[in-house]
């Protein structure tokens, strides 16, 4: 195959990828200092995700993938511990804040307020629902970790939202 055809090829299995559906979540994950190797204090981490499914019925598990060089990737794997915050339509404009580095000033992070769930981790307050998951494996292959996590807690707080989905905005991560 000529490096024509490869380049070509890689376009459209790339295209292919893309038509993957995806939703759009702010998975959100803390962890105390004394365990963190580059924090000083307590450490919040937030991020928009969307490669984000549901793995099994009993027990609930969901999958998740983190891209490694990040954050979040380290405070999930050192926490054990997230919850993802599910974006409804009509809260769109949160994934340009959470498409960027954390910053948590007092009860809110990246200008929303968040409040601590079972888990520890920050559930934030603006979402329509949201679950929390304790890390049950992970698995590094490639530029992103697959973490898979036991649901644990979670609740519905508007039933009548419709998910934010990437074919409803000009964000995609894929291909």
């Amino acid at each position: 195959m000529s490096r024509v055809e490869e380049v070509s090829k890689h376009n459209e299995v790339s295209q292919a990828l893309k038509k993957i559906t995806y939703g759009f979540y702010i998975v959100t994950s803390r962890k105390n200092s004394d365990e963190m190797s580059t924090r000083e204090k307590d450490y919040i981490a937030a991020a928009t995700v969307s490669w984000v499914s549901q793995g099994s019925f009993d027990p609930p598990l969901v999958t998740l993938a983190v891209k490694k060089q990040s954050d979040l990737h380290e405070t999930i794997e050192k926490s054990r511990v997230f919850a993802v915050n599910i974006i409804g339509k009509d809260h769109k404009d949160m994934l340009s804040s959470f498409a960027k580095d954390s910053s948590v000033e007092g009860n809110k992070i990246n200008g929303f307020s968040f409040s601590s769930g079972k888990t520890g981790a920050p559930i934030l307050d603006e979402v329509p629902a949201y679950f929390e998951c304790e890390l049950r494996e992970d698995v590094t292959i490639g530029d992103h970790s697959i973490f898979v996590g036991e649901v644990v807690a979670g609740d519905t707080r508007d039933a009548e939202s419709v998910p934010l989905v990437e074919w409803d905005t000009n964000m995609h991560y894929g291909g």
